[in-house]
């Protein structure tokens, strides 16, 4: 249930509760109360478009904790400070649906509790009109009871058929860098866009990359049927573990506070940026159940030009086996990221090991991490 309550109705509800006698259950009812001011929190929150572009905003909490303010901001920091005020509700209604409060803009929202207890939420997608797996890795749990901030970092696909507008979007949301996994041939390609103020990175600068065209990897035999295709790609994420320069890069890269504000991309946002995410969100503490849902979203983000393509290739190809070999390699399945973790324990003995030994992440780095992306 969404509802808006007005503030005349808010302002008799206090006024009842402050003239109501404090004897019997009323003080039972009293104390329970401040039990819950002092432990009652959101565990989680999030936002979604529905059919008729509102912001649906939902959120969870492990007590009624009472009146609730739904705070907005075109930033993730200090949003009850310097965002606007959308609407007074109840945080036991668990949702609230408006129009978007500032078009063509990314926004956040605050939910605060009448304890005081607050969350920040936003859509995980950024809306751009030229990519379509643009995400924000922020508001993801982490072990330690903490959550990774949102607006600092983002992941996506190639970056060359960004529109103007798309641009000074990413612009205002406060993007500083931009780490390309690509190699030299996908780069050529379709270069990525020079945009002022946000300092293009390459990690794999000088690599030419395979140059083999669809009828070559078909005449090979390499992508017989949907098996062949997951083993390769099981494969490639086992191999990008064995030899992490990219993430090493990367690691080195977010240490520095100067890119706060960083998406990392590769050409479909979902394999090199897939794995570059899931170590993002390891290093932070979340867990790998989570790691795993986010790394399988693309398949939700990717849906309808996944669909595009494999309906372009059935018009070239006709063999069944090798459709679905393409298919299989065009989305993510569980078993491609399930590789690299594998690998890490087999190799490093856990993921941790892998981040310490693999990466180069010191306990003092991660800490910083941490301590610079989560709150």
């Amino acid at each position: 249930m969404y509802r808006k309550v007005s503030a005349a109705v808010l302002s008799a509800s206090i006024l009842l509760g402050a003239v109501a006698p404090m004897t019997g259950f009323a003080a039972s009812a009293a104390q329970t109360a401040v039990q819950v001011k002092k432990t009652g929190q959101f565990t989680a929150a999030s936002v979604e478009r529905n059919a008729k572009g509102q912001m649906v905003i939902r959120w969870k909490a492990n007590a009624d904790l009472g009146a609730a303010k739904v705070y907005w901001s075109t930033s993730p920091d200090n949003i009850e400070k310097n965002g606007k005020l959308l609407a007074a509700t109840y945080t036991s209604f668990n949702g609230y649906i408006t129009a978007d409060p500032k078009p063509n803009s990314r926004v956040y929202f605050l939910i605060k509790g009448g304890n005081g207890a607050t969350i920040t939420t936003a859509e995980r997608k950024v809306n751009l009109q030229g990519a379509f797996n643009f995400r924000d890795l922020g508001g993801f749990k982490t072990t330690d009871g903490k959550s990774v901030k949102w607006g600092k970092l983002f992941r996506g696909e190639e970056l060359g058929h960004l529109t103007a507008s798309d641009q000074k979007y990413i612009q205002a949301m406060g993007i500083r860098t931009n780490v390309d996994y690509r190699t030299d041939a996908e780069v050529n390609a379709l270069p990525d866009l020079v945009i002022k103020g946000i300092n293009n990175v390459r990690t794999d600068e000088g690599n030419a990359g395979s140059t083999a065209d669809l009828k070559t990897m078909i005449a090979s035999g390499v992508l017989k049927d949907e098996q062949s295709a997951v083993a390769m790609m099981a494969g490639f994420n086992k191999q990008m573990v064995d030899q992490p320069k990219f993430y090493v890069q990367l690691m080195e890269l977010l240490n520095d506070p100067n890119n706060i504000g960083l998406v990392q991309h590769c050409t479909a946002g979902k394999d090199r940026t897939g794995l570059g995410s899931a170590i993002i969100l390891l290093t932070l503490g979340v867990d790998e159940k989570t790691v795993m849902e986010d790394y399988l979203a693309s398949n939700v983000y990717r849906a309808e030009a996944n669909k595009k393509t494999i309906e372009g290739l059935k018009t070239q190809i006709k063999d069944e086996n090798t459709i679905a070999a393409f298919t299989a390699l065009m989305g993510v399945q569980k078993e491609f990221l399930q590789a690299a973790f594998d690998e890490m324990k087999a190799k490093y003995g856990s993921i941790d090991a892998f981040l310490e030994k693999g990466l180069g992440i010191t306990k003092q780095e991660r800490a910083k991490l941490k301590a610079m992306y989560t709150e």
